[in-house]
């Protein structure tokens, strides 16, 4: 890829062996269509991103370290050199032949395979098992396999990085050979830090909760095609990092992509209700974040930050932003646009997420 779309990639090293494996060893030189080929495959996981980048230039320059050290820590276990389960798929046409799957828990690791001598499309997954937004659906076929992502109108983000491949492989079974595979990061994290102990504001601003949530993301892959589809427009919950009052919150969600215009992005289907009211758009964003804060009052400020910047496979992209006494929030990011809405449905109890 690019430089500046980061990635985690996948080196898979396949050498094929010559075994007999069941068939007669006679009619091994004669005829191979039918005999089963030996083959090992050694993933090695490398960690390719932009986080470190974007932390370093919205937070460290900010002398904001503790906020960096924390977001860091929180994000270990999505953006880092390790896999914990492997998918493989085999198609020697457009149905499954061979599938078989792994628990690696490591950076590198090996498996032994057999399949018959043939050209084969292989798709490759990682890191599915434990995650339960995303699953695998339509596998046993090449054009429909799919990750699809759980129909509901508000969602919880992946709370892990998710992996794909796809690969010709013509194994042959009389020479060794090597195939290298890359897997590439097909989802990508957006991130909300608020000062609540803004300029000007020097006994910091006073509110009873926060919440936010983010939209305008893809729900679902196709693996064989490596394209994102956005049939449906689920609002994501961000998870929440510090607990108030902290003078930081900080919130993020890991999703699937957003589109990759605002054209694109004007024709999703609009899944939250709110949005009729007053200045939920614009019309260069292509996704958005809704902080939702409630004040001592129990009045609720509603600002929508209208990003106009694709967030894509693999990246992070972390929006610094500020907190108004009245509930407000504000950034200084050209990229961003913010609506808000005072005093939003009074009385309105915030889902919690619980």
């Amino acid at each position: 890829m690019r430089s500046g779309k980061r990635i985690i990639s996948v080196l898979a090293a396949v050498v094929l062996m010559m075994l007999p494996s069941g068939c007669d060893f006679m009619r091994i030189t004669e005829d191979l269509s039918d005999c089963g080929t030996l083959f090992s495959v050694k993933y090695n996981v490398t960690l390719r991103t932009n986080l470190t980048t974007q932390v370093q230039t919205v937070l460290r320059s900010r002398f904001e370290n503790e906020v960096a050290d924390l977001l860091e820590d929180s994000l270990k276990n999505i953006f880092r050199e390790y896999a914990h389960d492997v998918d493989l798929s085999f198609y020697p046409g457009e149905e499954r032949s061979f599938h078989d799957n792994h628990i690696m828990d490591a950076g590198q690791a090996t498996y032994s395979l057999e399949l018959p001598v043939d050209n084969y499309r292989h798709l490759a997954l990682a890191n599915l098992f434990d995650e339960e937004q995303v699953d695998i659906t339509q596998s046993q076929w090449l054009q429909r396999s799919y990750l699809s992502q759980i129909v509901s109108d508000t969602i919880h983000g992946h709370k892990t990085g998710l992996f794909s491949a796809r690969q010709d492989m013509n194994i042959l079974g009389n020479v060794d050979q090597e195939f290298d595979v890359t897997l590439y990061m097909v989802n990508c994290a957006s991130i909300l830090v608020i000062r609540t102990d803004s300029v000007g504001y020097s006994q910091g601003v006073a509110y009873r909760d926060c919440q936010v949530y983010s939209s305008d993301f893809a729900d679902g892959f196709l693996v064989n095609d490596s394209t994102f589809t956005h049939h449906t427009n689920p609002t994501v919950r961000d998870l929440r990092v510090t607990n108030p009052p902290v003078k930081r919150e900080i919130y993020y969600a890991v999703t699937f992509p957003s589109c990759d215009t605002p054209e694109e992005a004007q024709t999703l289907p609009d899944t939250r209700a709110d949005d009729s009211q007053t200045g939920s758009t614009d019309e260069d964003r292509i996704w958005r974040k809704y902080v939702y804060v409630t004040l001592p009052n129990g009045d609720v400020t509603r600002t929508i930050i209208n990003v106009k910047q694709p967030l894509q496979a693999g990246q992070v992209m972390i929006i610094y932003a500020y907190m108004r006494p009245d509930g407000s929030v504000y950034s200084p990011n050209v990229e961003v646009a913010t609506s808000v809405s005072l005093k939003w449905k009074d009385g309105l109890d915030i889902e919690t997420g619980e």
